[in-house]
């Protein structure tokens, strides 16, 4: 699906803007600044993104380059910023308890589920249990790297205050030794 969302100026200069891909990745979390003179690079994707042409809420997710859009992830010019965040909708998603990779609502769900990785909890916030199996089958980091879990959260534990769910992985793994990192993919 080609997007033909306009691409921002430089917040300082007000020049152009790029997006910088990794070429073994295919992907990255910062614009630049194509004006040699200013200061102003390595902006991260989704502070500089516009609300025109986001993904929009709910089912099916937009595919972009031959996947599923999160609700979260900017898009640049035709490009997502696929390891970025839209910060905007990142603060939108904290205060008014959406899912990351739909963007509705985790209000009416008793649970919700967040990826753990090493004692962190992955930035953007919680998901409902459909859109974390598509993360979990999809996104590349939560694919490949083996040291993600995901841990159900009650409603009570949504504040972003993922102690109590910490708490009851750490008291799972005291009792039944480290949780396997290769977990099967169940769509």
């Amino acid at each position: 699906m080609t997007v033909n969302v306009p691409f921002p100026t430089c917040p300082d200069c007000h020049g152009p803007l790029t997006l910088q891909y990794d070429a073994d990745l295919n992907d990255t979390k910062y614009v630049y600044c194509l004006n040699a003179e200013c200061s102003y690079d390595g902006i991260s994707a989704g502070s500089v993104v516009s609300k025109e042409g986001q993904p929009a809420r709910g089912w099916p997710r937009q595919n972009i380059d031959g996947r599923p859009v999160p609700w979260l992830a900017p898009i640049i010019g035709d490009r997502v910023a696929w390891a970025s965040l839209n910060s905007g909708r990142l603060d939108e998603a904290d205060q008014r308890r959406l899912c990351q990779v739909c963007g509705c609502s985790l209000a009416s769900n008793p649970s919700a589920w967040i990826a753990v990785s090493q004692g962190e909890v992955a930035a953007g916030g919680a998901m409902h249990r459909r859109c974390m199996h598509l993360a979990r089958t999809v996104c590349p980091e939560l694919r490949n790297d083996l040291t993600y879990v995901f841990v159900e959260v009650h409603q009570s534990e949504r504040a972003n205050d993922w102690e109590a769910a910490l708490a009851r992985l750490t008291a799972y793994e005291e009792r039944h030794g480290p949780i396997p990192r290769l977990l099967p993919l169940h769509a």
